[in-house]
């Protein structure tokens, strides 16, 4: 419109011609705000392995140097309370790639070797529903899920997972080579453990490229949920070279989505399949182990660097993929929501719980339970509690659980040994006062109106999904 027609124009020419515009105008610019994407955006969800939310150095850790996180987190928005929905790695990644928590996925287990778990074969994965709107897929590094044919992948080179410079320059190739959109997984090896026995963690040698970052145990401080020795915390010290190392592989591959002109039409998203290896921590609902870092850029925010409240969950990841995407999937109901909408709002309302549910890590560690995490409060519903906890085989042998057994104290960290192998049908903490989770309330009157309601919403939810375990047991009842 030139100078003389706006000149002329009344005020009700004004609100009829010239407002409708301005409204549109505004409404796709807060969409893009929002982060909603065109139907081409690009897809970078890196996962670590093995690695609790308190070891980054944006979640407060002064010691371990974690630079490239940090920094994509200062560029995007840090979820401080991000939990992995079981912590096991194959499952797990198996709720990342289905958006449906694992009693109702199928793969319960582990799927290499004698544990044998796959995913059902009426999930659609996300892979599979992304090559249907035309994406090109990849997978650098770990995969620990079956069937293959469940996860069209068209570029898995032969990278090795704990090799950071070649696993980023497959990642190169693949963005370089990529003509379609891409959705692009790179699933790193560290920091899970090297060895079972002895030391357990760190870098032996340098790679190509790569020169390892060295802790001192003194300086390391450790956790609460473990034993303050010497022995945990030059496992802490190695378990930090390993974080550093797979800090180095995100840089590399931010900077080829830099270098590429690929970033401002790119959804990053970094995380860890569950937390550390340790005793304590995986295998269980407690929070060093299901509780992971989350961190997001997504192109088109205003607001960056935003710490955000919302309480989410790995069932939360295909959706928000989904949306970035515009990729239609109305087969089924996902457990989760997108995240998009939220990124900008730093304590969105409605995303006060989470629900974790678990059945088994190896095939011979059978021990399901199922778990509503809100804000303050958890409740952890152990449905075999008759039996004693089996420790996954990671964490049996390890050097931190044998010690801990030997120990004069029976204790693992704050927690004793007894409470920890023989636990109660219900477990419910006050995560404010009692952050470890050692003060169960679940038998004190003063907190039964919090576990009636907490054990109404659980059955609530596993009842609208059809979990199968279910039809034979139920919180309030004894186990069969």
């Amino acid at each position: 419109m030139n100078r003389r027609n706006t000149r002329g124009l009344n005020m009700a020419d004004f609100r009829r011609n010239v407002m409708p515009v301005l409204y549109t105008l505004l409404a796709a610019m807060l969409s893009s705000f929002n982060g909603s994407a065109a139907a081409a955006g690009n897809v970078v969800l890196m996962i670590s392995d093995n690695q609790s939310w308190f070891d980054v150095g944006c979640y407060g850790n002064t010691v371990v140097q974690t630079p490239n996180i940090d920094r994509l987190a200062a560029k995007g928005v840090k979820f401080e309370s991000a939990f992995a929905t079981t912590a096991s790695c194959g499952p797990s990644r198996a709720v990342i790639y289905s958006g449906l928590l694992t009693h109702r996925n199928g793969q319960y287990a582990h799927p290499h070797r004698e544990h044998n778990q796959e995913i059902r074969p009426d999930v659609t994965t996300v892979f599979e529903m992304l090559k249907d709107n035309g994406y090109r897929t990849a997978l650098i590094g770990k995969d620990h899920v079956r069937p293959l044919e469940k996860y069209p992948i068209d570029f898995k080179p032969k990278a090795r997972s704990r090799n950071v410079i070649e696993m980023a320059a497959a990642a190169d190739r693949f963005m370089a080579e990529a003509e379609k959109p891409f959705f692009l997984v790179m699933s790193f090896g560290d920091p899970h453990p090297v060895s079972i026995d002895g030391r357990g963690w760190g870098i032996p040698s340098p790679q190509n490229g790569y020169t390892p970052v060295q802790y001192n145990p003194q300086n390391v401080e450790t956790p609460g949920f473990l034993p303050n020795t010497a022995d945990v915390r030059e496992g802490i010290a190695g378990y930090y070279q390993q974080i550093t190392r797979m800090d180095f592989g995100v840089g590399r591959v931010l900077q080829s989505l830099e270098q590429q002109g690929l970033i401002d039409d790119t959804l990053v998203i970094f995380t860890a399949d569950h937390g550390t290896s340790e005793p304590g921590a995986m295998g269980t609902h407690y929070e060093p182990g299901v509780r992971v870092p989350f961190v997001v850029y997504c192109p088109g925010l205003q607001r960056r660097g935003i710490t955000n409240s919302a309480l989410v969950a790995f069932t939360d990841i295909t959706p928000t993929i989904l949306d970035w995407t515009a990729t239609q999937f109305d087969d089924y109901q996902l457990h989760g929501r997108s995240i998009l909408p939220i990124l900008e709002t730093p304590h969105p309302e409605g995303w006060d719980h989470a629900l974790l549910s678990h059945v088994g890590h190896d095939v011979f560690a059978y021990y399901p339970m199922r778990t509503l995490r809100g804000q303050r409060y958890k409740l952890i519903w152990n449905v075999n509690y008759r039996s004693e906890y089996p420790l996954p085989i990671d964490t049996i042998q390890r050097r931190t659980w044998m010690n801990a057994r030997k120990g004069e104290t029976q204790m693992l960290g704050a927690r004793s040994i007894e409470a920890f192998l023989h636990r109660p049908q219900l477990e419910l903490y006050d995560l404010q006062d009692d952050p470890w989770e050692v003060k169960n309330l679940a038998s004190n009157p003063t907190f039964s109106s919090v576990l009636n309601e907490s054990v109404a919403e659980l059955v609530e939810r596993l009842e609208a999904q059809r979990d199968p375990w279910l039809r034979k047991y139920h919180p309030l009842r004894a186990g069969q």
